[in-house]
């Protein structure tokens, strides 16, 4: 919504050049100049949508004074002064300058005042109505400041302002109008409202104020926004305001908070909506008022669909381009595909409708051509898949790649390149594709589906199920191949493809159909379209290339591998190519759960439960030295199936039980060779459920991992069955694993591409991101032994590394566990260590002038510290926890980089034990505090609000990560993103490398669910990261780490985030 405001004065002379800032969001700091004479200079620093602004006008000279306002929740209603003639200059001029605030504050007189104090010249000044909040200044200057007038919040057209209700006690405030309400507290002094907070929507954003004074705790009203809003406003007045109701859009309405006693009012206009309060208040409430604008318009109806048998999908992709729709036909008979570099550019589509041919062409002809043809009506396309990303050098979204499945099961190839969001368009009951609709114009921008019932004629062939594929090579690559599938349980030969060969045949078994499919087969070739090499991979294993490996200077790639779906047969070959690109293999959406292999020994029998639809009781009992025993109760279509392997002993059994509506998501295993074994033994076992829950700890709980024992994780979705083996004890221990799509963030990792030198592999460090450059500073490359003290920057246009300048005050020790980021072009670095336990005081790095500065000394500031976690907001550089001299600490300290001060924040108390390697996070306005280590490894988080300066312990659930620390993180939108870390701390502590996992995961901080993400690096801790946007997609970016072998990475990786 756009900001509305009135523009007052200016008052003083009329020389000088004109200025006008014009409308910001808000005023944070104020600094006036004055000479003999006059007040020469002003400069003003805004706040916009959440960044920095400064304006300057006339000439910088004489004393400077400034005034510091702790915006949002506190701004600037009046601007006063005086001006007079100054005869010197021949003109008049400012002679002084004075604000007042919504909190009643009065700043000190700017300029020149009387012998009694008061502003000299001509007093004036400038207030908004309703204490509406200071926006911007206009004015005239040159020399000196010569007028001065100011924009200030006001209520205008299509706004709907209800005046203030109530009496004229307290302080005047405004907090202007946004998108909406998400929130409200509402607390109680006595027998009156004495406090009040509003978190207001500002796009995705929360922008809280509180007024009066909190004496009980506030009660709390939560509105589903953007869904809901709130449409009524009732409260009653007795003296003070004394009582709150609210109704909402979706018709909800709150509790009465407060007594309702006194003069009622109704804040209340049809189709509109609150998106701000007004009011006055002190200890208590004196008066309310409100800003409400017209409701968001319903959604149009849906355009009628020409048959009620149809269904009409999407589109998915971007918002440029025509729109196109070809409604709906008969049938599809065949399919065109452009595509460039870029994205799917050309969509050519040949319908039959009547017994006719019909023809509809979207986009632009241009680019590789390929077809895809169907026998419409024996066969015809029940699925259309690809996906859409954004693509900035046309600045817009685009579809980049497209495939088909026809109801026999075959699956086009893969028309341009997988990048960016993946879809798939199909009807649950297995309707026809009738029709595109979408947006294109030079490229494809957007596409949809029409769906109708299967034609009567069609005859849908079951797929073959693939078993084994010979591969014969020789000299000029691949000579034969030959492929057998299983029908009716007969192993029989498909098709023998090329020439027969005397050379190495070579083979590949898929040992058991359908359980185990092809999930990949990648091949190249020559110049000459014959096939040089050719490899496949199963859901279980993968094969290294038959005939020759590939060679990017002699050879062009093909791969067939759609995310979901696995191949189950052979079709047919269109042509004589051997395993040309044209080849068509079935494939088929994976229904069936993940097969996650066993940890642990390769000793005893196997056993393979399979898989169930939950799993309800998990029983343990421990030998002498591990776990003896397992017993698994299984529910399958509402009946108890229990399975068990090992051998019972005198000890008891524990039972761990799972609610009926929870599942387990997770289990962590210890395994060790035992004195004697020859083989590795289970010795430790501890489940995890949907709900957060944790079983209790089965086993012998190792104190360390050290060389002889080790720590592993299943985990990635529901588990509804176990395999593994057994002797008298438990070998080893696998899952089946049903993973769901993501629901909160879909992205995919990459890791990034680095040329030329780079300063060497690191754990322990620090990276910040500065426009498109990442800057790292610090680290080891052996334990407890610090690198250097420059600082480095990658560009992500060049790919290169290079120093940074080294002017200004240098950090003095290089060090390692240091914490930096970035507000602005400034990098802010804080604490770190060197080899000996000296710690590095407080820096800035100003990235546009290449020059350090010393902020505060070591012993000036908060606690020298390392291993502490840093995050930032536009305004504040936090500092949580780290390890100091003495001990693990669980502070929480601010830097304002506007007042250019610490404060201390309160600290969680014993809720939250003093940590290092801990998450920190700015969300929405409020600091997370994510897992850490306290001695060991916790899973616990902890949320501050600064406003109500309050901490909280919060309980999360879900596909819940298990404890650990030094792990990368990131924010994006209201979700945490977390990656790696140290799961168990090695015996050697520091200098041991500790188990580590590559797990990613993504808390909602709403929902307070945890979602596991796709894994994307190698195993890894003590690692660098940040948040970044890189080509146009925000996401986690993550530097080195400490690899399990002990050694130091140096790859980049990224995780972008296509939606959210």
């Amino acid at each position: 919504m756009n900001t509305m405001s009135e523009k007052v004065g200016a008052v003083g002379g009329n020389k000088g050049g004109p200025f006008d800032d014009g409308v910001f969001d808000g005023v944070k700091k104020i600094i006036v100049g004055k000479d003999f004479n006059s007040v020469s200079y002003i400069k003003i620093e805004y706040e916009k949508d959440g960044k920095f602004e400064t304006r300057e006008h006339g000439t910088i000279r004489g004393e400077l004074q400034e005034f510091t306002v702790d915006y949002p929740n506190e701004y600037i209603t009046s601007v006063g002064g005086s001006y007079e003639l100054v005869l010197c200059y021949g003109t008049v001029l400012i002679r002084s300058l004075i604000f007042k605030t919504s909190y009643k504050r009065t700043s000190p007189i700017f300029g020149h005042t009387t012998l009694f104090g008061h502003p000299a010249g001509r007093e004036f000044m400038l207030e908004g109505k309703n204490g509406g909040r200071l926006l911007g200044f206009h004015g005239r200057s040159g020399q000196a400041l010569d007028a001065i007038g100011a924009h200030f919040f006001s209520v205008k057209s299509p706004l709907k302002h209800f005046n203030l209700q109530g009496g004229n006690g307290g302080s005047a405030w405004d907090d202007g109008a946004y998108d909406g309400v998400r929130k409200i507290l509402v607390g109680r002094g006595s027998k009156f409202v004495s406090y009040v907070r509003f978190e207001y929507a500002k796009g995705q954003g929360m922008v809280p104020h509180a007024h009066g004074k909190k004496q009980e705790a506030p009660q709390e009203f939560v509105v589903d926004y953007p869904n809901e809003q709130i449409t009524l406003v009732e409260g009653t007045i007795d003296g003070y305001l004394t009582s709150l109701r609210f109704k909402t859009s979706k018709g909800r309405t709150s509790p009465a908070f407060g007594n309702v006693v006194g003069r009622k009012f109704v804040f209340e206009e049809k189709d509109f909506k609150l998106v701000g309060f007004c009011g006055r208040s002190g200890d208590a409430i004196d008066a309310l008022g409100a800003h409400f604008a017209p409701l968001p318009p319903p959604p149009p109806a849906p355009a009628p669909t020409p048959d009620p048998a149809t269904s009409k999908m999407g589109p998915l992709g971007g918002d440029k381009g025509n729109t196109f729709d070809d409604g709906v036909l008969d049938g599809v008979k065949k399919v065109t595909i452009g595509a460039d570099e870029y994205s799917i550019t050309y969509i050519k589509i040949e319908y039959e409708n009547d017994g006719k041919l019909e023809v509809r062409e979207h986009g632009t002809n241009r680019g590789e051509l390929k077809e895809f043809s169907v026998a419409y009506p024996n066969e015809y396309i029940i699925a259309v898949g690809g996906s859409y990303k954004h693509i900035f050098n046309y600045d817009t979204t685009l579809i980049t790649s497209l495939y088909f499945t026809t109801s026999k099961g075959l699956t086009s190839p893969l028309f341009g390149e997988v990048k960016g969001t993946e879809f798939e368009f199909k009807d649950e009951n297995g309707g026809n594709l009738v029709g595109f609709h979408g947006r294109g114009g030079y490229a494809i921008d957007a596409i949809g589906v029409h769906f109708a019932p299967a034609p009567n004629s069609s005859i849908p062939t079951p797929p073959n199920k693939l078993s084994k594929v010979y591969i014969t090579s020789g000299n000029e690559g691949i000579e034969e191949i030959n492929f057998y599938n299983v029908e009716n349980g007969v192993t029989k030969e498909v098709f023998l493809h090329g020439v027969k060969g005397k050379n190495l045949i070579s083979t590949i078994v898929i040992s058991n159909p359908p359980d185990e499919c092809l999930v990949s087969v990648e091949s190249w070739y020559n110049s000459y379209n014959v096939s040089q090499g050719i490899k496949f991979k199963t859901d279980t294993k993968g094969s290294d290339f038959f005939g020759y490996k590939f060679s990017e200077d002699t050879g062009r790639p093909f791969s067939l591998q759609v995310k979901g779906k696995k191949i189950i047969g052979v079709q047919k070959f269109p042509d004589l190519n051997l395993i040309s690109p044209g080849t068509y293999f079935v494939l088929s959406r994976s229904s069936s759960p993940d097969k996650v292999e066993a940890i642990g020994g390769k000793g005893g029998e196997t056993f393979d439960d399979g898989a169930f639809n939950h799993v309800r009781k998990v029983f343990v009992g421990k030998g002498d030295s591990g776990i003896a025993y397992v017993k698994f109760d299984y529910e399958k279509d509402g009946r108890i199936v229990t399975q068990e392997h090992g051998q019972k002993t005198s000890q008891e059994t524990e039972v761990f039980e799972v609610g009926q509506d929870d599942d387990i998501t997770s289990v962590k295993a210890y395994y060790e060779t035992l004195d004697g074994s020859k083989t590795e033994t289970i010795t430790y076992l501890a489940f995890k459920t949907l709900k957060g829950i944790n079983s209790q700890p089965f086993g012998k709980t190792p104190v360390i991992v050290n060389e002889n024992t080790k720590l592993s994780l299943l985990e990635g979705g529901k588990i509804t069955g176990f395999h593994g083996s057994s002797t008298d004890v438990l070998h080893s221990i696998g899952a089946y694993i049903s993973a769901s799509p993501p629901t909160m963030l879909h992205g995919k990792w990459i890791q990034v591409e680095q040329n030329g030198q780079t300063p060497g592999p690191r754990c322990s460090h620090a990276i910040a991101m500065v426009g498109n450059k990442m800057y790292a500073f610090g680290g080891e490359l052996k334990p407890n032994f610090h690198i250097d003290r420059d600082l480095y920057f990658f560009d992500f246009e060049t790919h290169r590394w290079s120093l940074a300048d080294p002017d200004g005050d240098v950090p003095e020790l290089p060090c390692l566990g240091v914490c930096m980021v970035a507000i602005g072009t400034t990098l802010y670095v804080f604490g770190g260590r060197d080899g000996l336990r000296n710690y590095n005081g407080f820096y800035s790095y100003d990235t546009v002038k290449s020059e350090w500065k010393l902020i505060t000394h070591v012993n000036n500031g908060p606690a020298p510290r390392s291993f502490h976690s840093m995050a930032a907001d536009g305004n504040n550089i936090y500092i949580f926890g780290g390890v100091t001299t003495k001990e693990r600490v669980n502070t929480l300290h601010a830097y304002n980089i506007v007042d250019q001060k610490w404060t201390e924040l309160p600290n969680p108390g014993e809720s939250c034990n003093g940590r290092g390697g801990a998450g920190l996070a700015v969300v929405q306005g409020k600091i997370w505090v994510v897992y850490g280590f306290i001695g060991e490894e916790v899973e616990d988080v902890h949320c501050f609000d600064p406003v109500e300066s309050k901490w909280t312990k919060v309980e999360t659930r879900g596909e819940k990560p298990w404890a650990r620390s030094v792990f990368a993180l990131a924010v994006v939108g209201k979700y945490i993103i977390i990656s790696g870390g140290e799961i168990e701390m090695d015996v050697k502590a520091h200098l041991g490398p500790g188990s580590l996992t590559g797990g990613a995961f993504v808390l909602d901080t709403e929902s307070l669910v945890w979602e596991k993400l796709e894994e994307g690096h190698s195993p890894r801790g003590w690692i660098a990261s940040t948040t970044a946007s890189i080509d146009g997609k925000k996401g986690l970016l993550m530097y080195g780490g400490k690899a399990p072998t002990n050694g130091r990475y140096e790859d980049i990786y990224f995780y972008g985030v296509d939606s959210a």
